[in-house]
């Protein structure tokens, strides 16, 4: 892949991950895109929702395409302040419980903390043995009190997000940090829009940057409300099975470098998705028509889903599909990716828009 769109997908993704906005929190996530979406768009907006709108007006009679991506990241919030000092939590967002003792982790965007962990000399074989619960954890802020808690301008219903920064790791292109769920998304349309700022098409484009994904995909049941296209992409990141604890063939066939994922079903629950038939053959005649590689998969496990899911069932039915970005360690403060996926999802998206310059029919059945 470009080894410039990779270094400028690297750059927004790493700037946008060091923010915390952990879900019904966004605020700075979004006034940050708004900021870096105002001067690549036609028209830039946020709805009630917090969503932001940014669209690039057709030159024509085009479609209108949607893309999203989420804003929010998995967290903790806040329950109460003991009079110690001492904070107890809940977890929010899908966080996993067993990687929460002994984390770094950040309230408010400014005060930094720890989830405190009894010291190992401390501990029962028992103890030594299971995982604890959430409920019985805490957060050290260095405060002697709950007035010190105060002063730090604390309080009960408070967003905790994970102290991980962006690292490299040994492979030039491969990354690991917290949030890449999904500011990578975020990265990969800001870098499109670059692209398209300067080309003359169609298609009437409209980035929207989700709120509340993790909870629900509540943001992005209304932004498709207000944008109403004719079709639409999520663009979100997707567990892999190319690690040693899980089976690649009978679990999960995806591996991080070997291409974005055509997410052809997503989830059998309320939030579940199957791709709308013609955004599946238009996204498979866009990934050849840009030469790039890509994986197709199904993720049929209760929970996972994408803001396609919320999507689709809006104002008549919307022709959704779903690009994901491969990366371990999902729901974690380390979630690796590779570079080379995203930069070639935006390759991706960017033949789709030529393809919908054509005005292809989006019907269910194909003529």
């Amino acid at each position: 892949m470009p080894s410039d769109l990779k270094a400028e997908i690297l750059s927004d993704v790493r700037e946008l991950a060091a923010l915390d906005a952990v879900s019904g929190f966004e605020e700075c996530m979004i006034a940050e895109m708004m900021r870096r979406l105002s001067p690549l768009s036609d028209s830039c907006q946020v709805d009630a929702w917090g969503n932001v709108h940014a669209t690039l007006e057709g030159h024509g009679d085009g479609y209108h395409l949607l893309l999203a991506a989420h804003a929010d990241e998995i967290g903790l919030l806040v329950k109460s302040i003991e009079a110690d000092g001492f904070l107890r939590f809940d977890v929010l967002a899908g966080a996993q419980p067993a990687l929460l003792p002994g984390r770094l982790v950040r309230l408010n965007g400014t005060v930094t903390g720890v989830i405190g962990v009894k010291a190992g000399h401390l501990q029962t074989a028992e103890e030594r043995s299971r995982l604890p619960r959430p409920d019985a954890l805490y957060i050290d802020v260095g405060a002697r009190s709950a007035a010190e808690v105060a002063a730090l301008g604390i309080q009960v219903g408070d967003p905790v997000a994970f102290y991980s920064p962006l690292v490299q790791l040994g492979h030039p292109d491969v990354w690991a940090g917290k949030a890449v769920d999904d500011r990578l998304g975020c990265a990969v349309l800001l870098a499109l829009l670059r692209r398209l700022r300067s080309v003359e098409h169609r298609t009437r484009i409209t980035v929207a940057i989700t709120t509340q994904e993790e909870v629900g995909a509540r943001g992005a049941a209304i932004a498709a409300r207000v944008a109403s296209p004719d079709c639409a992409v999520a663009i979100d990141t997707v567990p892999v099975g190319d690690t040693p604890d899980v089976s690649f063939e009978r679990e999960l066939p995806i591996a991080i470098g070997r291409g974005p994922v055509l997410l052809v079903a997503n989830s059998t629950g309320p939030l579940g998705n199957i791709a709308h038939p013609a955004m599946r053959r238009l996204l498979e005649r866009a990934a050849g028509k840009a030469g790039v590689p890509f994986q197709r998969a199904i993720i049929l496990a209760s929970g996972a889903f994408t803001d396609a899911a919320a999507i689709q069932r809006a104002e008549r039915g919307i022709p959704s599909g779903g690009i994901s970005l491969p990366r371990r360690y999902s729901h974690s403060p380390v979630c690796t990716f590779d570079l080379n996926d995203a930069a070639a999802a935006v390759l991706w998206l960017e033949a789709l828009v030529g393809l919908l310059d054509e005005k292809p029919s989006l019907a269910f059945l194909q003529s």
